[in-house]
């Protein structure tokens, strides 16, 4: 079964990583990493709010390496398509699961809150890139869009298959789910916050 919370998200977020490693390799002791009880649920969105920052620096760094102004408006326009993001994709996860019958729905948001705060974390460290100016940063996006996003979606299935016991076609509805929430998210803060 899945261990029980650490006192330490530190910890937790190493233990994610381990975990979302060992999930995308097919290691059956990714379970070890991640405390899927209705407490690691709660404490998963706490992987959520350390993703912030991450997501928020990698916006900021890509935007000043493309000669774009950092403004208050641009992180508040991040801040509220993360958090409309987490919210809508969880409950988009609720919905599907009782409407097509999928088990564990939990346990599948717990992995993808903590996998969301690793590949934020990757994305972070790649947007180091953009330190070389215009050229680092289209090869931090290239690097993101050609090796990081596909992993991440890799991620997605095997957390959809192993958590929700779903058919491939209720998996592949996670993945489109979870990419058309975060679209419609990044739209909806544009709208009510333009820059």
């Amino acid at each position: 079964m899945s261990r029980a919370a650490s006192d330490s998200l530190a910890r937790d977020s190493l233990r994610a990583a381990r975990g979302v490693m060992r999930l995308i390799r097919f290691d059956p002791a990714w379970i070890d990493d991640f405390d899927l009880s209705p407490l690691g649920f709660v404490r998963s969105f706490f992987a959520q709010g350390l993703r912030a920052p991450l997501a928020i620096l990698f916006t900021c760094v890509l935007a000043r390496a493309a000669g774009e102004d950092i403004t208050r408006q641009l992180v508040l326009q991040t801040s509220a398509a993360l958090a409309m993001g987490v919210v809508g994709y969880t409950l988009v996860v609720w919905i599907a699961a009782r409407v097509i019958r999928l088990a564990n729905w939990r346990p599948f948001v717990v992995l993808v809150n903590w996998g969301d705060l690793v590949f934020a974390a990757v994305m972070t460290a790649v947007s180091s890139l953009a330190v070389f100016g215009e050229n680092g940063a289209i090869a931090a996006q290239l690097i993101w869009l050609m090796l990081a996003a596909p992993v991440q979606i890799l991620f997605l299935w095997r957390a959809a298959r192993v958590t929700l016991k779903a058919d491939v076609a209720a998996t592949v509805l996670m993945i489109v789910l979870n990419v058309a929430v975060s679209v419609a998210a990044d739209q909806l803060a544009a709208l009510l916050l333009p820059s």
